[in-house]
């Protein structure tokens, strides 16, 4: 087997919406791969039966046979092939049968950006001609071992270049290794990204609470493994919520009502028998299961306290809160940096670890500054025209609507609050405040 050229890289695009179809062809007609398109599952898997896939892009919900049924036969047919879901929002069953029974390596919204949806093809056929090279070499030296058994033994030279590609052959087997044990990273970050679509937290919500969590885990002292498991967790946290309804996902905490806040309370519970199964994310879970504990003894699901509660769960639990107040999670309004540290104080010996709270407030303001030194926040119903974002904006079904670098105008801001008005919310803004213009009309 040689090594695949772009050329020779083999992609098939499966959507039951024609529109879709002919848009993907007129973006991938400047690319050198050979492209397939099929408007349905059985298509996609009648090509299949007649030439080798190596990347399939699959849309999730289409009449007959949805997208998780065509990639669990997919992968039957051709188990090397490596799979995508491009779509949009997807039930968690279906996702979680895509992923285990699909093979899936990762989920695109839609609708999608034309720049990172080629990064991420060029990203897979990079990893297919690297597959490639792979297995080229494990025949190869197949094939030399048994030649070797012919050779004499007094033949030096030989041995010893034999001896230097089977080093070479076991780095490259120990990079495939590798590869295995990040599929619990994708795993998670395509939950995670599910788990998005249904948040009415800011796009980097979940990313500033588990970067958070991991630099506090690593100063607290736990191992890099443990830093990891806190890492997964945090970006887990969530995962619970996935069974409890919109209309109470929308309510700030303490607007919830009783029987609200009884259903609410039990995401913590139905994340852990989620996760607990699974290999190599045992831990994990019991960080999820905890993260709701309060360090008197007054938090859910079982009423634990201080050091009964683990450490990895006590850092999640201290994070959440914070970035809850702050995203105006709590009580539906969002909070500057002094407002937050003065709101987390208050719980300390509370809801959350007093040992924590000087380490955390340092690790907050360092992952912080890492993505914005100079960055405020701001609601948008506060917003004068002439402010630079510093982030990409995203709506609530986590549709980009501005990007970074943008500077708004008087007309964007009254659209900005049309939308926001129609989807019941006052969107958050991340601010450039040194660059920030002075207020101007287009």
């Amino acid at each position: 087997m040689t090594e695949q050229s772009i050329e020779n890289v083999k992609i098939l695009f499966v959507d039951d919406e024609e529109n879709i179809l002919k848009t993907l062809k007129r973006l991938m007609s400047f690319e050198e791969y050979e492209c397939f398109f099929a408007a349905s599952g059985k298509a996609g898997l009648d090509i299949m039966q007649s030439t080798p896939i190596d990347i399939i892009i699959s849309d999730m919900r289409m009449p007959e046979m949805n997208g998780d049924v065509f990639l669990a036969q997919a992968k039957q047919l051709q188990p090397n092939s490596m799979r995508f879901i491009l779509s949009g929002y997807s039930d968690f069953s279906s996702m979680i049968k895509a992923l285990n029974e699909g093979g899936v390596h990762q989920f695109i919204s839609k609708p999608w950006d034309d720049e990172a949806l080629l990064q991420k093809i060029q990203e897979a056929a990079s990893s297919v001609r690297i597959r490639s090279e792979r297995d080229r070499l494990r025949v190869l030296t197949d094939k030399q071992t048994e030649m070797l058994k012919t050779i004499n033994q007094t033949l030096e030279a030989k041995v010893k270049a034999r001896t230097s590609e089977l080093e070479q052959t076991s780095d490259m087997l120990d990079l495939s290794f590798q590869e295995l044990k990040s599929n619990y990273s994708v795993f998670i970050d395509v939950i995670a990204q599910v788990l998005q679509l249904r948040s009415v937290a800011p796009k980097d919500y979940l990313n500033d609470l588990s970067d958070t969590a991991k630099a506090l885990a690593k100063v607290k002292g736990m191992s890099e493994e443990e830093q990891d498991f806190v890492f997964k967790a945090a970006k887990l946290h969530e995962l619970g919520k996935i069974r409890i309804p919109d209309n109470i996902l929308k309510k700030p905490l303490i607007k919830m009502t009783a029987a609200e806040l009884k259903e609410y309370k039990t995401y913590p519970m139905q994340g852990y028998s989620l996760l607990a199964s699974l290999d190599n994310l045992g831990e994990v879970a019991n960080y999820i299961k905890a993260h709701c504990e309060h360090f008197n003894g007054k938090g859910f699901p079982n009423r634990l306290s201080e050091d009964k509660i683990p450490l990895g769960s006590r850092i999640i639990s201290i994070c959440m809160y914070y970035f809850m107040f702050r995203n105006g999670l709590i009580d539906g309004n969002s909070h500057d940096g002094e407002e937050s540290e003065k709101f987390i104080r208050t719980k300390a010996g509370q809801w959350v670890d007093p040992d924590l709270l000087e380490a955390f407030l340092e690790c907050a303001e360092q992952e912080l500054s890492k993505k914005g030194q100079f960055e405020s926040r701001i609601g948008l119903s506060q917003a004068e025209p002439g402010i630079i974002l510093s982030r990409d904006l995203f709506n609530i079904r986590g549709v980009i609507m501005l990007t970074k670098g943008t500077t708004i105008s008087l007309k964007t801001l009254e659209k900005l609050r049309y939308i926001a008005e129609k989807d019941l919310t006052d969107y958050v803004l991340y601010v450039d405040s040194q660059n920030t213009l002075s207020a101007a009309e287009e």
